[in-house]
């Protein structure tokens, strides 16, 4: 009976709560501005491979400029959040 008891521990003891790093939001914010950058330059030369006459799909090509459009917006929206955010800090009266 005691063996049950003294392996029974309190709630707090076994409960790791991970603090999230200040880096993290920043990490992923950086690595969509790369993403985006990286979607616009696939999608750039997949469009100057198409207008040059190569045989490419014109499917992907359609494709790769979705994809880049939508993460630009993704980045852009993320970016005015952000700003409107921090314009609403400076109003706050103190």
């Amino acid at each position: 009976m005691i063996d049950i008891v003294s392996a029974i521990q309190s709630p707090n003891a076994s409960l790791a709560v991970q603090q999230p790093t200040q880096s993290d939001f920043s990490t992923w914010f950086s690595n969509e501005i790369a993403r985006a950058n990286q979607a616009l330059g696939t999608a750039d030369s997949q469009l100057k491979q198409l207008a040059a006459g190569d045989p490419i799909p014109v499917h992907e090509v359609m494709l790769s400029l979705e994809e880049a459009q939508l993460t630009f917006q993704l980045v852009t929206q993320v970016r005015n959040r952000l700003l409107e955010a921090y314009q609403d800090i400076l109003k706050m009266q103190i």
